[in-house]
């Protein structure tokens, strides 16, 4: 399934722009403003890497959407995009040129105009010097609320993604050992990812073993894996525009006591969390859940981070598993559930699954063994 092969969009995209017009009007913004990235193909279908060149999407709230491109992208965007107006630029010209004479056309006197937030800062002083009477808001403020709810389109992608991730899993701990450099644990992932059929990584994966699992977003190293390590391996793939997220914790050789209490902990804090997530509870509630018994177990200092995030065009997005987050969990969200100890200077343990809400209750993606397994 490729949302990008479908009439360039009548079916896809069409709806997803005339939801974002609407939001638009409720917020009384009359432009978007994108740049490269989820964003822009959420809306348009068209997948690039920010540049130095200006590329955008702008979309006015009650007119066609345009593309302002390099004459380089030109028969890319309309071969992938469903959006038909299109503004291209070359390499001779002046791209602030371009870009006034095109924004002229588009905006009223003293308007609102919503920047994409990864919009480059060179982007967004030459936005600034066009149209500087203007009020200038984050397309967040739209494109979260229409992100944030997966269809069952963007779910079977998702799924696909995770599918890749647990066998990732599978096949990479068939060759973890004694003796292996956390770097090439990281590159037989990687490697694994790629042969599945992932179009990408979703980030350098994590491989940190003995004292460097202690540190929750550590990468990689030269360290070896000794006996009794715990190796938490936390990584994801790109599929078609869409991430996955996954995190295991693995023992080498053995496993003391203490480690498998720990492990165990965080197995719970996990489970229960997940049975927590249903429709209708706040997002706070299923962090909540997770650090209750944490704390319980008497490890609450060293659970250092928010329960989850949201995850798809992005692998962090809305919804945020985190204290503080009142929004409530509504069918379509996808997020991870990944509690964590870390003692400084020994060992952590995380485990992390992505989960959608469907039918009232959330649903995991990833299937591989949540048990302590032993390399």
């Amino acid at each position: 399934m490729d949302l990008m092969q479908d009439s360039k969009g009548e079916q896809i995209y069409r709806p997803r722009l005339g939801r974002c017009q609407r939001l638009m009007s409720e917020k009384e913004i009359d432009v978007l403003f994108l740049a490269p990235g989820p964003n822009m193909y959420y809306l348009s279908g068209f997948l690039e890497e920010p540049s130095e060149r200006l590329l955008s999407l702008i979309v006015p709230q009650s007119d066609d959407p345009l593309f302002i491109v390099p004459e380089l992208y030109e028969q890319q965007v309309r071969a992938s995009s469903s959006v038909e107006k299109l503004v291209s630029w070359k390499d001779s010209q002046n791209p602030n040129t371009v870009l006034s004479a095109t924004m002229r056309k588009v905006l009223s006197k003293r308007p609102t105009i919503a920047v994409d937030s990864r919009m480059w800062s060179r982007f967004l002083l030459m936005l600034l010097a066009v149209a500087p009477d203007a009020r200038y808001l984050d397309a967040a403020l739209v494109m979260n609320l229409l992100r944030n709810k997966k269809t069952p389109e963007e779910i079977a992608l998702m799924s696909k993604s995770a599918e890749i991730a647990d066998t990732t899993f599978t096949e990479t701990i068939k060759d973890c050992r004694e003796g292996m450099t956390e770097h090439q644990v990281a590159a037989k992932i990687v490697s694994e990812l790629r042969r599945l059929g992932a179009d990408g990584v979703a980030f350098e994966p994590i491989t940190g073993s003995g004292p460097n699992a202690a540190l929750p977003h550590y990468r990689s190293g030269d360290r070896k894996l000794q006996r009794g390590d715990l190796v938490v391996l936390d990584y994801g793939c790109l599929y078609r525009g869409y991430n996955s997220d996954i995190t295991r914790t693995i023992a080498v050789g053995s496993c003391d006591d203490e480690r498998r209490k720990v492990y165990s902990v965080v197995r719970s804090a996990q489970e229960k969390a997940y049975q927590t997530a249903v429709e209708g509870v706040e997002a706070q509630t299923v962090d909540k859940t997770a650090r209750e018994i944490i704390e319980a177990a008497g490890y609450g200092q060293f659970f250092v981070h928010r329960t989850g995030h949201g995850i798809g065009l992005e692998v962090h997005e809305d919804p945020y598993i985190v204290a503080g987050n009142s929004m409530k969990l509504e069918d379509g969200m996808a997020f991870s559930i990944e509690p964590g100890i870390y003692i400084p200077g020994q060992f952590g343990v995380r485990i992390e699954d992505i989960v959608v809400v469907q039918a009232g209750k959330a649903q995991r993606l990833n299937k591989c063994t949540r048990e302590l397994v032993t390399v």
